[in-house]
């Protein structure tokens, strides 16, 4: 057998690739989608919690290589329990494993906590990168005279801390305005990014409105509750881009259906939109890897290469990212010599 490494929380945050890497990761995950990747929508299982939740989420993706030996495969084990923060404990627990292509054995499981926040901020990342409106993008400075960006951020959680130094470095001297229910904690994620590389200036705002009226790019990263689409599509800019990575907590279904709507893989999409999750939202237009790819609907890429008026990108995160950048974490880590060989496997020497 195989060494099956296993690796920390910390040793996951330690063998973590570099941003510009994860940003290239994430739009090679984007890209594959629909082509060389496999993957069901999430397969789930229902806790007896309220809003609790148990997914698993296999993917594969195919290398060049024909005997399958540059292939990647793996799966998220994913669980989400509301209660768990009054009991002192986060609200989600995952690991991600990894098999080797070619016979199958388990290669390495690792804590997913710190790659399911990297590889979301990181596909929000490529949305930003592709698709914000050609007059807001590039940013301060480095812009060459492009007006800053402004960007709001809804909630001030986990999410919206890997987010923040995805903005620093797409958008130079951009303006972030934070929200959150708990004002306390939008405060404290405001002081936090104004010290981050690229963030030309953070603050705390009290309310939804407030943070999104004139804001060229909108984040929204509100923890699930019963409350869905709670914002108001009035008060955003006709050209915004609004990233959605928390599903229609705050995006009404009036945005997407006048917007151009994006999703990460439309067979998840129309799998997860029953009941009241997604309810009214229409079917996606294009998915984020059909637009990278130039296979977007007519329209959605005029002159410049950047779609026009306001776009939605909905991503409810796919198994495949976590597998493309575990297999990144999983070589980083052997080469620093990071992780522990689990009891009853060969010896890696």
């Amino acid at each position: 057998m195989k060494p099956l490494r296993h690796l920390s929380a910390a040793e996951v945050t330690a063998a973590m690739p570099p941003l510009p890497e994860r940003l290239a990761l994430a739009e090679r995950t984007m890209c594959a989608l629909g082509g060389a990747a496999e993957l069901p929508p999430k397969i789930g299982v229902h806790p007896r919690q309220a809003g609790s939740l148990a997914h698993a989420m296999p993917a594969l993706l195919r290398g060049e290589a024909a005997n399958g030996s540059a292939d990647l495969v793996g799966a998220k084990w994913i669980t989400g329990f509301p209660s768990n923060p009054g009991l002192g404990l986060p609200t989600y627990h995952a690991l991600v494993l990894l098999n080797d292509p070619v016979t199958g054995e388990p290669l390495a499981v690792m804590d997913a906590a710190t790659i399911t926040a990297q590889r979301t901020a990181a596909i929000s990342g490529t949305a930003i990168r592709h698709f914000l409106a050609s007059g807001a993008a590039g940013g301060g400075a480095a812009g060459g005279g492009v007006r800053s960006v402004s960007v709001a951020i809804l909630g001030a959680g986990a999410q919206a801390r890997s987010h923040v130094p995805v903005l620093g470095h797409l958008l130079p001297g951009c303006r972030v305005r934070v929200t959150d229910i708990d004002m306390e904690r939008a405060a404290a994620l405001a002081r936090d990014a104004a010290c981050v590389a690229g963030i030309g200036s953070a603050e705390a705002v009290a309310g939804v409105r407030e943070a999104v009226e004139s804001a060229d790019v909108v984040v929204s990263l509100v923890s699930f509750g019963p409350d869905r689409q709670a914002l108001d599509a009035a008060w955003l800019r006709p050209d915004v881009l609004f990233v959605a990575a928390d599903y229609d907590m705050q995006a009404p279904a009036a945005l997407a259906r006048e917007a151009l709507f994006v999703v990460d893989d439309r067979d998840q999409f129309l799998a997860t939109r029953s009941g009241p999750v997604f309810a009214g939202y229409p079917d996606p237009d294009a998915t984020i890897g059909e637009l990278l790819r130039g296979e977007g609907p007519v329209g959605a890429e005029p002159a410049g290469g950047r779609p026009q008026g306001r776009i939605l990108v909905s991503h409810l995160g796919v198994g495949l990212a976590d597998v493309v950048f575990a297999s990144a974490i999983l070589a980083r880590a052997e080469q620093l010599g990071l992780g522990r060989i689990l009891p009853g496997q060969a010896s890696p020497g």
